[in-house]
């Protein structure tokens, strides 16, 4: 039997249990049909890497023609030989029927190609094939365009609700440009799509690439500490990060703090012949042992090999995991050669990555620069380290973001960048956020004073209708006789539009146009220009309401947030709100010493203070005491828009205030001057100072 031939590594028993027993009986009869044998014109190997009944993953059953190179004889002998496999299958064995059914669905494949063989490769055999395994599990119901299959698949989770997510981090040597922005608040939107309309949750881990060519470079011009100055631009990026709204990671991961798990991970390499050191101490991925290479973008190994300075490799083509120290450098101590270097940049992502998710994610992400070298470097080592057949489900890449004029990708080496700073002195994040959302993630973007205006004007739009349909829903303005029932259809004929949009491929353009054919008819409803079927009761502000509340949902969900309506947590808004509130408590401080007969102000110059005028003084008490409520009822509204005005004797000043101040007794906010009860010691012609509270 071939089952004792080969290690089960799901189980890692050399006997496999009895469910993989039973799966190979069924491939040794199936494979004594002589047809399907001479049809490969060769001898097949059965190799059973990834199935395992007893864990219930069975994920592929693979075969090799070790002897013939006919493709369309392998092709041919596929459908025949799944087909009795098939049906070689016992109905009753629960644990078989799931790989009836795995069979049925293309987990069956052939591949052709020599095995590689060598003093190492015994314990873990590696199968060159570029067919896509389909994932097994929960079907979120969400298509994806998988980079590797260059097609849309289903997504589909091992684990129900849950995705496991790593994303490439920057390399933190210079300014985060409105490029790296553009990236993360793309995939930000489909992670927050996920979460919000598919109730999946996220794990999201991102890798910081803390040392690299990049980095040395620069703190050698500016003759500084690499990691000072690693340390200066990460914070800086996470700051940018924060402005334009991108959540944070589940997960930070840092090159610098996983220096001894990526040697661990370089020495499995080189153990199982993937890799080989050099003299210098230097180690290398070698290509020519991995027969996979080139499935992510394979019109890139026709291209022209790049120059390189690298004299000890055996390949052209093989690239550095490890790099031998040069002086002036920062180095860790190595187990290679000098004894002395630092990773190589693909390395990184893999470990990182690796000690957080194991042999599988689901999705892996990054720029579409990123495709290649550095994903298609990732993918060969990570599958050589765990010697598995698939690392990541789905790849998903995001399109470059080009200034305007220019053929070239927005990239901090090209010197054509603009700051994320300098983006943020022009526009709001969610004017920026509009943008991104108005352009699908895959596709390349112009940046343009066109562009943003277009993105300005969408979310002016929305604003707008917003504000009416709130003044229309309060009884402040009047519309068109709209039917409830229609405006209804019309809103849950849009709600599905946009599910429908954002589960295919996470198509936002088409997922806001939904959104903006609802805001046009609702605003033509509105101007008693109603495209919508008119009928029913004279108003329906329920229907309007049940539109708002859902746009409200979308915008907030997709991280656009208006200040009027859910709170003020952008600058330009915070700054805006906070003279306003400066204006307003300068007057009500002004209205509150009248009040009191208190001077209107103290003039820095003067040696005494300003008294009120003479008209002021001559108002009695019983008159001064509208004023007075005037100032507690304002104070107190303020309270539950989450704004605290205090009063310290004659003077006032406002703050923002928490949830649980807002559920506090309302006298808890009068501690400082009970205005209702303000000086009794002042008369009715009083014109002497307030005292100050207890």
């Amino acid at each position: 039997m071939f089952a004792a031939r080969w290690k089960c590594q799901k189980c890692q028993l050399n006997t496999p249990s009895r469910d993989c027993a039973i799966l190979w009986q069924v491939i040794n009869r199936t494979l004594s049909v002589k047809s399907h044998a001479s049809g490969l014109g060769g001898r097949l190997t059965a190799i059973h890497t990834q199935a395992c009944l007893r864990t219930s993953s069975v994920n592929a059953v693979r075969f090799v023609s070790t002897e013939s190179r006919d493709v369309s004889a392998v092709r041919h002998a596929k459908g025949g030989l799944a087909r009795r496999l098939a049906v070689s299958i016992p109905p009753s064995t629960s644990s078989l029927f799931r790989l009836k059914y795995a069979l049925l669905k293309n987990r069956l494949f052939f591949c052709r190609g020599i095995h590689h063989q060598s003093k190492h490769s015994a314990k873990k055999r590696h199968v060159t094939s570029e067919a896509w395994i389909v994932p097994e599990g929960h079907d979120t119901g969400i298509r994806v365009y998988n980079t590797q299959t260059r097609e849309k698949s289903r997504l589909v989770l091992p684990h129900a609700d849950l995705v496991r997510w790593y994303v490439c981090g920057p390399t933190v040597y210079d300014h985060a440009h409105i490029g790296h922005a553009s990236c993360y608040v793309k995939f930000d939107i489909i992670r927050r799509v996920m979460q919000e309309f598919f109730n999946i949750d996220v794990v999201m881990v991102m890798g910081i690439t803390d040392i690299d060519d990049k980095i040395i470079n620069r703190s050698l011009e500016l003759n500084v500490d690499s990691r000072h100055l690693s340390r200066k631009f990460e914070a800086e990026f996470w700051d940018d990060m924060a402005k334009v709204k991108v959540l944070p990671p589940t997960v930070l991961t840092r090159v610098t703090e996983h220096i001894p798990q990526i040697i661990r991970f370089i020495e499995k390499i080189v153990e199982a012949d993937y890799a080989y050191p050099t003299a210098s101490g230097s180690v290398y991925f070698d290509l020519t042992k991995y027969g996979r290479y080139g499935r992510l973008s394979p019109q890139q190994l026709d291209g022209e090999i790049r120059e390189t300075h690298d004299t000890d490799k055996r390949h052209a083509r093989d690239f550095a995991l490890w790099k031998a120290a040069k002086p002036g450098e920062p180095w860790w101590a190595s187990p290679w050669g000098s004894r002395r270097g630092r990773p190589g940049w693909h390395i990184e992502c893999s470990t990182m990555a690796s000690e957080i998710f194991g042999e599988k994610m689901d999705i892996h992400s990054g720029g579409v620069d990123l495709l290649f070298p550095h994903h298609e470097n990732e993918l060969a080592q990570s599958e050589a380290y765990h010697g598995c057949a698939q690392w990541v489900n789905y790849w998903l890449h995001s399109g470059h973001l080009y200034t305007k004029g220019s053929a070239e990708k927005m990239s901090k080496s090209l010197k054509n960048t603009t700051s994320v700073q300098q983006l943020l002195l022009l526009y709001s994040p969610s004017q920026f956020r509009t943008f991104c959302l108005l352009s699908h993630y895959r596709k390349n973007v112009e940046y343009s004073e066109e562009s943003m205006d277009r993105a300005v004007s969408a979310r002016r739009k929305l604003k707008s209708f917003l504000s009416i349909a709130d003044a229309y829903i309060q009884g402040r303005v009047d519309g068109a006789t709209i039917s409830e029932a229609d405006l209804m259809k019309l809103l849950m004929d849009t709600r599905g539009r946009f599910i429908a949009a954002v589960a295919d491929d996470f198509d936002t353009p088409r997922a806001m146009e939904a959104i903006f054919e609802l805001v046009a008819a609702c605003n033509q409803a509105l101007k008693h220009k109603s495209r919508l079927p008119v009928g029913g009761s004279a108003r329906c502000p329920g229907a309007m309401a049940a539109v708002v509340a859902f746009i409200d949902r979308v915008l907030v969900a997709l991280g656009i947030q208006f200040s009027h309506r859910m709170g003020v947590d952008e600058s330009r808004s915070g700054l805006q709100l906070g003279r306003t509130m400066d204006s307003l408590t300068r007057f009500r401080s002004r209205v509150r010493r009248v009040a009191l007969g208190a001077p209107l102000h103290t003039a820095p110059d003067a040696s005494e203070t300003e008294l009120p005028h003479k008209e002021v003084q001559t108002l009695t008490r019983s008159q001064r005491a509208p004023l007075l409520a005037a100032c507690d009822e304002i104070r107190d509204d303020l309270i539950y828009y989450g704004i605290q005005i205090k009063d310290r004797g004659n003077e006032s000043f406002w703050e923002y205030s928490s949830d649980s101040t807002l559920q506090q007794d309302q006298s808890n906010w009068e501690s400082i001057v009970p205005e209702s009860e303000a000086k009794d010691a002042t008369s009715d012609t009083c014109s002497d100072t307030g005292k100050e509270d207890s």
